[in-house]
């Protein structure tokens, strides 16, 4: 008797599947435009089924919010050649998930240093699912050029995002190679490291950083040795492990040198009225699939099935690619048209007039999910009248990255108008600026108090 059975089982499941447009679309949309631009000309020159066509931008063009009839009517047209879908409807070989590891765009990209962001993104989409995903994305957008976190859990944390959920996330971040970023005191980023090396608290590493550094940075052997009850060689031994730690591990990847800024977008004054504009926009090659590729696959030429297969799968991948450029500046352009209604008041009056909003406020106006927005600030600038930020300037999640004249000019304002029998403390101050939008820890409050040259609560008293 055959002990084997063969049947067949139907079994429902979900499997979540990310299309190759979209994989396009996530990478590409982090790209500023110059560096758009430069991958754009590289994949014309590598990818022989690819070629720049020239358009004539127009003096009425410049403004995305408009759409030009004559390049629409020329999109509209080409499309119907690249109907995919129904070209290759009979076509059952095409294996997209595999063919898109294959032609990663960023394969082609001429190799040069990654920033820091990128770092601790690749290293986030490994790890997190979609939730943790969404707070990763703002912790790491609000991480400096040396690692240091601009904005605290608290700052970041709104009712959507519990604060317990952002420091269980920004705890694996800081052990995202380099190790110790996303640190918010001089001393985390060095304990992070220690952990990681396998140095516990109870280790004199962790314990001469946490309670003696500054005596160690004064050169006071004698005195640390007979606090903590070592001898002089476990005192260097633990002293040489600390001098190899990296106060500041995001310099690593963060290249210090001076780096022309090109802004990404343009808020301008054109016939007394605002104008948001994508920047370089008319020198962004416009790229197309070659006809003659087109028709090769249409007319169903004699040339070998190989070749046939082959030119399939780089029309495939290159019109991904197409769609995925065309749906990045749709969305930038959303986003500007949006800053620039939202913010209007401050590109027509100045500083004084800059109203807050969370990246999650702003998504929710958007109707996209924050981690969309944060990929789309991420290392990009505007320019106004104004001069240039970066656009994570506009929100208030990344405090330190706000032009703290704003900030500074409030505090002054709260201080000038409070009862000067009763002055506010530092934790009064930032419940008023909460209320006004701006949501900022009393520590902060207090260094940027010291800072103007304002006296702490107890010495303004009249």
């Amino acid at each position: 008797m055959n002990k084997y059975r063969h049947e067949l089982q139907y079994r429902p499941e979900l499997r979540q599947y990310m299309l190759p447009t979209l994989v396009y679309y996530l990478k590409l949309i982090e790209i500023p435009n110059l560096e758009l631009e430069n991958y754009l000309r590289h994949e014309v020159e590598i990818n022989p089924l690819l070629e720049e066509t020239l358009q004539e931008p127009s003096a009425e063009t410049d403004d995305p919010g408009e759409e030009n009839p004559a390049e629409e009517s020329k999109e509209e047209s080409e499309s119907v050649d690249l109907r995919l879908l129904e070209l290759f409807a009979e076509d059952t070989t095409i294996n997209f998930g595999k063919e898109e590891r294959q032609l990663d765009p960023f394969d082609n990209v001429p190799s040069q240093d990654e920033k820091l962001y990128d770092i601790l993104m690749r290293q986030a989409r490994a790890i997190f699912n979609e939730q943790d995903m969404e707070i990763a994305g703002i912790i790491i957008s609000n991480i400096e050029d040396d690692g240091h976190l601009a904005a605290s859990p608290e700052e970041i944390s709104n009712e959507k995002l519990a604060l317990e959920d952002i420091l269980r996330v920004l705890k694996k971040i800081q052990h995202f190679e380099p190790v110790g970023c996303a640190w918010r005191d001089t001393k985390e980023p060095l304990l992070v490291q220690l952990c990681h090396l396998g140095h516990n608290e109870d280790s004199v590493e962790y314990i001469l950083v946490k309670n003696h550094l500054r005596d160690l940075k004064g050169n006071h052997p004698r005195e640390i040795i007979k606090k903590l009850n070592i001898d002089a060689a476990r005192f260097t031994k633990a002293k040489e492990i600390i001098m190899q730690l990296d106060p500041k591990p995001g310099w690593r990847y963060s290249g210090t040198t001076s780096r022309y800024v090109s802004p990404d977008f343009i808020i301008r004054w054109r016939d007394n009225k605002l104008c948001a504009v994508l920047n370089n926009e008319e020198r962004m090659p416009r790229i197309r699939i070659r006809r003659q590729y087109l028709n090769m696959v249409k007319s169903k030429s004699n040339a070998p099935k190989e070749e046939i297969d082959f030119v399939k799968r780089r029309i495939q991948s290159a019109q991904n690619l197409i769609i995925a450029i065309d749906q990045r500046r749709k969305t930038l352009t959303r986003i500007i048209n949006s800053i620039l209604e939202y913010q209007r008041d401050f590109f027509e009056k100045g500083y004084n007039f800059l109203k807050p909003i969370t990246m999650t406020e702003f998504a929710k106006q958007l109707s996209v999910n924050t981690s969309t927005i944060s990929r789309a600030l991420a290392n990009k600038y505007l320019e106004s009248p104004w001069g240039i930020h970066k656009l994570k300037f506009f929100f208030t999640a990344a405090v330190s990255d706000t032009d703290k004249r704003i900030i500074f000019k409030k505090i002054s304002e709260i201080v000038e108008s409070e009862d000067k029998t009763s002055p506010l403390s530092d934790t009064q101050i930032a419940k008023k600026l909460s209320r006004q939008g701006i949501i900022i820890s009393r520590r902060t409050i207090s260094k940027y108090r010291d800072l103007i040259g304002i006296p702490a609560h107890q010495f303004r008293r009249r």
